[in-house]
């Protein structure tokens, strides 16, 4: 992975609680917005815990990027929380995956894993780069 790969783009995502009392795994999908080292986006995914709310959950995240690390919390903005999800990854060779744990800090047991992967119409975006340079002959 090259440190310019920009993790910009359209995502598609699922985490997993540690124990499968809190849950069945949760797809979801992202965007997200690197600017120098800065993360931030927002998630959109269905309502699986809170009974008081829509059926669908947005939340933003703002964290950061250093190196093939990432670290971002997830705030709701569908009701009020004091605890929300931290999470915590890895960045693959071509920036297209990122793998990880999250949880609440407040919230001792309440974790697990996530997965995010760079949607087919994000990468389709990325700039190729070129394996070699074009001659053009003008004659």
């Amino acid at each position: 992975m090259v440190a310019t790969d920009s993790l910009s783009g359209s995502w598609t995502g699922r985490y997993d609680y540690t124990g499968l009392s809190f849950g069945a795994p949760v797809s979801f999908d992202a965007v997200l917005i690197e600017t120098a080292g800065t993360l931030r986006g927002e998630i959109v995914e269905p309502n699986t815990f809170r009974h008081e709310a829509t059926d669908t959950l947005l939340a933003v995240l703002s964290g950061t990027r250093t190196g093939n690390r990432v670290r971002f919390i997830k705030t709701y903005t569908d009701f009020d929380a004091d605890d929300h999800p931290v999470y915590e990854g890895q960045i693959n060779a071509t920036a297209t995956r990122i793998t990880g744990r999250w949880h609440f800090p407040k919230s001792l047991g309440v974790s697990g894993t996530f997965l995010l992967a760079r949607t087919a119409q994000a990468a389709a975006r990325r700039p190729a780069k070129a394996a070699v340079g074009l001659v053009f002959d003008e004659t």
